[in-house]
């Protein structure tokens, strides 16, 4: 019990760690670009930030499950571990991609004067790469579980090659005229990520797999 509420207060901090970066990163940008080209830039802004600190956000993912012997009890028990792992991912998109994307879709409309329906854009498009993000980076995590720090800010590194298509998806999506046309966009593209996601739910769990047996 004492382990979980510290847990619990841990997640709390790193919850509110990661949306206050996320909003001052956008604010100072604001202020430091011109008004020229400050929608366009502020884009690209906006996904650079959100990959950010949702890399933070995910470093702690598995670690404290795996000090707790809690991972060893998930491949042991009969329910399917890869649901387990799939759960606590997709609860994590939840606690940080959905309020990035609803906090960017707002700044779109409120600070970059964009219209109603850009704004939806721009927080859909978002919220579908945050979900590929975490994905990636949950994987890049659980293959360096039970290392140290340096490991770990390695792993990071390394998936960005494999995170930065997101961001041509994340373009092409918000640039489509017409939300119409863009939400058919989304749900193929959904459809592509949901496929990545099952792959990277799959690899993340033959991580930790990993990392329990040679524990």
């Amino acid at each position: 019990m004492i382990s979980s509420i510290g847990r619990l207060a841990i997640d709390s901090k790193n919850f509110i760690y990661t949306i206050c970066v996320f909003i001052i990163m956008l604010s100072l940008s604001s202020f430091a670009l011109e008004s020229s080209n400050k929608q366009e830039i502020m884009l690209t802004l906006i996904w650079i930030c959100a990959t950010f600190v949702l890399q933070i956000s995910t470093s702690n993912l598995f670690v404290f499950d795996y000090h707790d012997g809690i991972l060893e009890q998930i491949f042991i028990q009969p329910f399917p571990p890869r649901f387990v792992v799939a759960y606590k991912i997709f609860v994590h998109w939840l606690l940080f991609g959905l309020p990035i994307s609803v906090i960017s879709s707002i700044f779109s409309f409120v600070v970059l004067d964009s219209n109603i329906e850009h704004s939806i854009v721009v927080g859909l498009s978002l919220l579908l790469n945050t979900l590929i993000i975490i994905n990636i980076s949950a994987t890049g995590n659980a293959l360096v579980v039970g290392r140290n720090n340096l490991a770990s800010g390695i792993s990071q590194i390394l998936v960005l090659p494999i995170i930065m298509p997101t961001f041509v998806y994340f373009k092409l999506l918000v640039h489509f005229e017409g939300l119409f046309l863009s939400i058919h966009m989304l749900l193929i593209t959904a459809l592509i990520f949901a496929i990545l996601m099952v792959n990277g739910t799959i690899a993340t769990h033959m991580a930790l797999k990993f990392a329990v047996e040679q524990n």
